[in-house]
């Protein structure tokens, strides 16, 4: 029988992002980037079940009978807090646990750039946070949430599933909803939300077509809103908020995110070369240029007049991935691996 507590410790003692548990072979955990074996034993499909049916509710367990996996929060005593994606694999479960800080980090711990943080003292607009999986977007939201928080009084009012970093009511006031437990889907909380008077939301995802548009009509009325999209680069954000949209929507699309976007961040993470890893941030702030090339669905015009950019509010991902190997944090071969234009880069660097 596994100790998942004692496996959780020592993950935590490891500065292990991650652990995984699936039947066949001992946990691993993600260090740094990396998966390393740990000393436990082998799971079977009863040790993954027993893991599984600790962590979950009657009406978590019923979801997932149904769809075949769910992602749930849970804090464990003396561990810490996860955020866990649970799924049937060839007959088993298997697991997926991320460490989340029981303290929120602070914008100078995930070097959050100066322009970043000040999209915390916009009043409206919608600010979306991308990157790939494990990049830190929960993280950089709540850092940013956090920020109103304690220098804002505000009513802020998130959207998640689930629900990842628990923040306490300083300045503002944080109602804090999870999708399943306290609401039934995106659309009905973010509906919910806006008859709530908020001053901020975050919803957690917005590939729901339904939830986008509401979401744009929301920044477009006097809220803040912040929420997150999987994509590598702020192009490829750009293309993923259209990809929600059938092609006969396409122009209307266009239209809203153009109207009601505020900004881009983007973030990913590079293996440094001590071993560690550092963010590298990608930022586009909305401007009348920009704003008609959306229109257009013009992204390479795009592409082009951020990169020749001298606006200090605007940054590529390549231009940070620069910066970062300019100041001997990451290797030339990390930033080329990372970079949206390597070639360009390379000169560059």
């Amino acid at each position: 029988m596994l100790d998942l507590t004692a496996l959780l410790k020592y993950a935590a003692e490891e500065n292990a992002s991650d652990v995984h548990i699936t039947v066949g072979v001992p946990p691993k955990i993600r260090v740094h980037g990396r998966l390393k074996n740990t000393t436990f034993s082998k799971m079977t499909t009863a040790d993954t079940l027993e893991v599984f049916l600790s962590i979950v509710n009657p009406e978590q367990r019923d979801r997932f009978e149904v769809s075949g996996d769910i992602d749930v929060s849970v804090s464990i005593p003396g561990a810490g807090r996860y955020r866990v994606n649970a799924y049937k694999q060839r007959g088993s479960i298997s697991l997926a646990f991320r460490l989340v800080d029981m303290e929120i980090p602070s914008a100078e711990a995930i070097l959050a750039p100066d322009s970043v943080m000040r999209l915390c003292e916009r009043q409206r607009g919608l600010v979306v946070i991308s990157g790939p999986s494990g990049s830190g977007k929960s993280t950089l939201i709540a850092t940013m949430i956090d920020t109103i928080n304690q220098n804002r009084e505000a009513n802020v009012i998130t959207i998640e599933d689930p629900i990842e970093y628990l923040h306490q009511h300083k300045n503002s006031i944080v109602n804090q909803r999870e999708v399943g437990l306290d609401t039934e889907s995106y659309i009905k909380g973010l509906m919910s939300a806006l008859r709530e008077d908020p001053d901020v939301v975050f919803v957690g995802d917005i590939s729901d077509p339904r939830v986008s548009t509401q979401a744009f009509f929301a920044a477009q009325t006097g809220r803040l809103i912040f929420t997150s999209v999987y994509a590598s680069g702020i192009i490829e954000t750009l293309e993923a908020m259209l990809a929600v949209y059938p092609k006969e929507q396409q122009e209307n699309a266009r239209n809203l995110i153009a109207s009601s976007l505020t900004a881009i961040v983007t973030r990913q993470l590079c293996e440094g070369i001590d071993g560690t890893r550092c963010p590298a941030y990608g930022v586009l702030k909305m401007n009348k240029q920009i704003r008609a090339l959306i229109r257009r669905g013009d992204m390479d015009g795009i592409y082009n007049l951020i990169s020749n950019s001298d606006d200090p509010e605007i940054q590529t991902m390549d231009s940070s991935l620069a910066r970062l190997y300019d100041q001997g944090l990451i290797t030339r071969e990390m930033a080329l691996s990372r970079a949206h234009d390597p070639e360009t880069l390379a000169t560059l660097i």
